[in-house]
């Protein structure tokens, strides 16, 4: 039925009560002003129109009530929108659109998952939230590189970590790397750093430190080869730099706490064999990749214990404050091996036997691949892996 029907009979309606209502005025004056006895047939017809009058006005007074009436028992039933705004929902992919109301816009709008970095398991919930920006000024959540030094190709990249990006306030980056290499390219040289989440200003103690140890590397690799390499001395210094650095913030040595791993790779000999120096505080660690064997290989570092029920994140040694803890060791790259150097947001991952995070990572980065390829995979999705990671891998491309 049509809206002009509709108002039609409302038309209708309306001139049967007028008619109707004129007869009760009518009867109602012939009651009054004309005696019954000649005309009590006439008075009483007009009285069973009065009733007739009054019924169907009932009748059409509650139909009309009742007609939005409905409507609202119908509004009262639906759910009505939360008004609670998202602050961090876990977004498994984009929604398809469905016509619904108009809605407001929450202030926070939900990421879909990144569907570029490898995903293992179910993936960590964090890895949907929105990236949010701590409060001060702090170094770049993403950083990257690509360099050749000779015949060794170098990927980098440091990727702050989905535990830290989405909080409120976000927490910045506390992972920096640095790469170098000697004046003459014989050397490739690689300092990570990974700032204590305990330390206020790890990520500045990191920095400070990743910085300070590629420039004192340098100095020391040009001036006599591996055989002027000294850790202690060499992790002295730096330590001196970072506590410098803290004095110049004003705040104490233990707010700029942070692990270091280092390492100076000399170009392949006449075998095809690359050695490296590798020297390291903390529970950052370096890895080995055998072109012949897919899996990354513990090759340096401070391993954790994963038979212990719980693992533990507690580091033995730090910059500044114990530096005469470094130790170092000299290890050898065959022709198309590699030598990573990573914070524990990977190296954790890669040491889990329970996953294939390690085996992924071992066919991925069996050779060198582009930094933005390099870039994704560092930023992988994984259960429970909330934290930063970085890697610098440095592949021998020598020939035996």
């Amino acid at each position: 039925m049509s809206w002009d029907d509709n108002r039609r009979d409302g038309l209708m309606d309306g001139w049967v009560r007028a008619v109707l209502m004129v007869a009760v005025v009518i009867g109602a004056f012939v009651e009054v002003s004309i005696p019954h006895r000649h005309y009590g047939w006439l008075v009483d017809a007009l009285a069973l129109a009065a009733v007739g009058v009054v019924g169907t006005a009932a009748a059409l007074g509650s139909e009309a009530a009742a007609t939005p009436a409905r409507p609202r028992a119908r509004l009262e039933q639906e759910p009505r929108p939360d008004g609670t705004v998202p602050v961090c929902r876990y977004a498994a992919g984009p929604a398809v659109p469905t016509a619904q109301p108009a809605r407001p816009r929450p202030f926070l709008r939900e990421r879909p998952t990144d569907l570029s970095v490898p995903r293992f398991g179910e993936g960590a919930r964090a890895q949907g939230y929105p990236w949010l920006l701590p409060e001060r000024t702090v170094q770049n959540g993403i950083a990257a590189d690509e360099a050749a030094v000779g015949a060794l190709a170098i990927r980098a990249a440091s990727v702050i970590g989905p535990g830290h990006r989405c909080g409120q306030p976000a927490d910045p980056r506390q992972d920096s790397y640095r790469i170098g290499r000697s004046r003459d390219s014989r050397y490739a040289i690689v300092a990570v750093a990974d700032g204590l989440s305990s330390a206020a200003w790890s990520d500045a103690g990191a920095t400070a430190a990743a910085s300070q140890a590629v420039t004192l590397l340098r100095e020391q690799i040009e001036a006599g080869g591996f055989g002027r390499l000294d850790v202690q001395r060499l992790y002295g210094r730096i330590a001196d730099s970072v506590a410098g650095h803290a004095a110049g913030r004003g705040v104490s040595t233990a707010q700029v706490a942070t692990v270091l791993i280092t390492a100076v790779i000399a170009e392949p000999d006449e075998n095809g064999v690359a050695q490296a120096w590798v020297g390291w505080i903390g529970d950052s660690s370096a890895w080995m990749l055998d072109p012949r064997i897919p899996l990354w290989q513990f090759a340096a570092g401070e391993a954790k214990d994963r038979a212990a029920e719980v693992v533990s994140n507690e580091v033995a040694g730090r910059l500044p404050d114990t530096p005469h803890l470094a130790v170092d060791r000299l290890v050898s790259l065959a022709p198309g091996a590699a030598l990573a150097l990573v914070t524990d947001g990977i190296g954790d991952a890669w040491a889990d036997p329970g996953g294939n995070v390690n085996e992924y990572f071992a066919n991925a980065w069996r050779s060198p691949v582009p930094a933005t390829r390099f870039t994704a995979d560092v930023g992988f999705d994984a259960p429970q892996c909330l934290d930063d990671r970085t890697a610098v891998v440095v592949w021998n491309g020598g020939r035996a």
